[in-house]
């Protein structure tokens, strides 16, 4: 990263910059920044499968960017006014209960629909929504095993593997379930961005407990998605380019690790 080559951990303004970026960080964990890019991919999937409904051959499209860029904005705005207040969006955070899991799947509908609905298309796809709505869930399963950042070593560790082979399965499956009935609805962009993503539940499952198996499964599908998905939206990669880097940024006058990463732990817990 640029940042850690201009101030290096050493140097005095790193130290001197730290305080700011530690109180800027407090208030980033508070407000549940990193979820953004779950909430963001899913208003964008809608988006992305309207335009879909509406071209089947669209490719890099922008028009139509202040629309979704203003979905995003209120979205965003009610994430941080109430769901994240009253912890209705808390992927990551914890093992979650089955009625959590379930009350995650309902806001995710409405997110995708939210998403989904146009000038010329005021009611969604349902059908087309169903896709999305198993490959979030598959997600969202292997989410339920929390990292924990270790300050000193600046290495992440997962301390409750509770369950962990019947997670991954039934997540490879829903997400194998997903690219079947995104080829049965012609949809692209599901069929083939869960068509990659199936390998991370499934490398998880055949080397369970490894913490660096555990942060590609939750890392890359969403990035995955999100990259397919810019491919019709371009203009998605901005929003999420500037929270990428920005979360990057604090965390590493934070702590002084570069995080969110492409990189990942190699210590096996």
């Amino acid at each position: 990263m640029i940042v850690a080559r201009l101030f290096p951990k050493t140097s005095s303004n790193y130290k001197n910059f730290q305080p700011f970026f530690q109180r800027l960080g407090d208030k980033m964990d508070s407000g549940g920044w990193v979820r953004l890019f779950s909430l963001w991919a899913l208003i964008v999937a809608g988006v992305v499968l309207n335009m879909d409904f509406e071209d089947r051959y669209v490719y890099w499209r922008w028009n139509g960017w202040e629309f979704g860029l203003m979905k995003l904005f209120f979205a965003t705005v009610f994430y941080y006014y109430f769901l994240n207040p009253n912890n209705l969006w808390i992927i990551g955070s914890k093992r979650l209960e089955t009625n959590e899991i379930g009350l995650h799947m309902g806001v995710a509908f409405i997110l995708i629909s939210y998403g989904n609905i146009g000038a010329n298309s005021l009611i969604p796809y349902f059908v087309g929504i169903i896709p999305y709505l198993l490959a979030f869930l598959s997600c969202l399963l292997v989410f339920q095993f929390s990292l924990t950042l270790d300050h000193e070593k600046g290495t992440w560790q997962c301390f409750e593997w509770k369950k962990v082979k019947q997670h991954f399965s039934l997540s490879l499956f829903l997400m194998i379930l997903s690219v079947l009935l995104g080829i049965q609805l012609d949809d692209p962009i599901m069929s083939t961005a869960g068509a990659v993503s199936v390998a991370f539940p499934l490398v998880g499952l055949i080397w369970p407990n490894h913490v660096r198996h555990l942060q590609r499964a939750r890392f890359f599908p969403l990035f995955t998605f999100s990259m397919f998905l810019c491919v019709r939206a371009p203009w998605f990669l901005i929003p999420i380019a500037i929270l990428f880097f920005a979360i990057r940024i604090i965390n590493y006058f934070r702590f002084g690790i570069v995080y969110p990463s492409f990189g990942v732990d190699f210590l096996d817990e």
